[in-house]
């Protein structure tokens, strides 16, 4: 049966798998609970080329008959926390119309939306990344039928699954979100679709539920956004009306213009980190200079919050000084997120709050002393 919050949602769930994961599969069956309306989408080509495109035809088009007004597709190598079911029929409540995504991962481009959104109180932001994260994904029935026909018909060779759910959502006019905080955690499993090279791809903040506040709230995209792309180690500055490589600047140079010294930016970094229990010991976990050039973007971060949502700033460390609230969660990950193929990502979550403080010094440092110039929204 489907399971219900009220008379009014209803939710089915399939999970996407291969032969050689079915015991991961099983376990997120388990994990959901006995009452769960739960199906297994499994490869039906399982020795063809690596993609998961196959088992998401499935996962999307098991969504007829059930008698359900909304479907969850889940992969099978997410960690699943008790409630999981009754939290997406909450988050569902508050968006009934979108895509909503319930994970996105911690070097991604809507990860700094959701890492904004845990310090300002948003519960939502929009997918801006050039794809729609599919490890956990709600959507109301009609629309999933409809995308399983269109990954059938529709999809290129090639295509990764999420991209072409990214086509989907655009061709409708569907809007697609991400939940804050995210509601599963993504496993470290050997990838079978050829992800390996991306290193870990966690969560950008998670909980095991939703926290009471949460409720219909977007968080506006502005116009520039500070990023780390994580396969270059490099700090930009993102154009989110223009997201090309041709208007990507390099963070140092932005920071400058808006007020910075790079010597000072140097000691504010300096400090941060002795200041910590690990102290420079962090250094032999990862090298300085690329801790260095990640913290950059917590420093733009800071700034551009200033300018973006002015009345959360004085809020910033306040919210800080809970470890397990949602903002020390979602700052503990944008190192580790950066750094995660230059970097052992346990070995640094081994130093959580010292990551928390040294993101924060940087997010303070530049609301308090960088001023971006005012552009028109994106």
């Amino acid at each position: 049966m489907a399971l219900s919050r009220s008379s009014d949602t209803r939710l089915s769930v399939s999970v996407m798998t291969h032969p050689d994961r079915l015991a991961d599969a099983a376990r997120v069956q388990r994990a959901l609970g006995p009452h769960a309306d739960v199906r297994l989408a499994v490869d039906p080509v399982p020795d063809g080329p690596r993609t998961a495109l196959r088992s998401a035809r499935l996962a999307f088009a098991q969504a007829s008959g059930r008698n359900a007004t909304h479907h969850l597709v889940l992969q099978d190598d997410v960690e699943v926390p008790d409630g999981l079911v009754d939290s997406v029929l909450q988050a569902i409540g508050t968006h009934p119309d979108a895509v909503l995504s319930h994970f996105v991962e911690w070097g991604s481009r809507t990860a700094v939306l959701a890492r904004w959104a845990a310090l300002t109180g948003a519960s939502a932001v929009p997918v801006i990344n050039p794809y729609v994260p599919t490890v956990a994904l709600s959507l109301p029935t009609g629309l999933a039928v409809r995308l399983g026909r269109f990954l059938d018909e529709e999809a290129r060779d090639g295509e990764a699954d999420d991209q072409a759910v990214l086509r989907f959502v655009r061709t409708t006019g569907t809007r697609a979100l991400v939940t804050v905080p995210n509601l599963v955690e993504h496993l470290d499993l050997p990838s079978i679709t050829g992800n390996s090279g991306h290193g870990a791809r966690r969560s950008a903040g998670w909980g095991a539920t939703l926290p009471p506040g949460f409720d219909a709230t977007v968080l506006e995209v502005p116009r520039l956004m500070p990023f780390f792309a994580w396969n270059t180690g490099t700090a930009l500055v993102l154009d989110t009306a223009d997201d090309v490589p041709a208007t990507q600047r390099p963070a140092l140079e932005c920071l400058v213009e808006w007020g910075a010294d790079e010597e000072r930016l140097r000691r504010v970094f300096t400090g941060a980190v002795e200041a910590t229990s690990a102290g420079r010991d962090l250094f032999g976990i990862v090298p300085e200079e690329q801790f260095h050039a990640a913290w950059l973007t917590a420093v733009a971060m800071g700034a551009v919050q200033r300018s973006q949502w002015p009345e959360s700033v004085a809020d910033l460390a306040v919210a800080l000084k809970a470890p397990d609230g949602p903002a020390a969660a979602a700052l503990a990950t944008l190192i580790p997120g950066a750094l995660r193929v230059f970097a052992d990502v346990d070995a640094l979550l081994r130093h959580r709050d010292d990551l928390v403080s040294i993101v924060s010094a940087g997010m303070v440092w530049g609301a308090g002393n960088l001023r971006v110039p005012a552009l028109p929204p994106a």
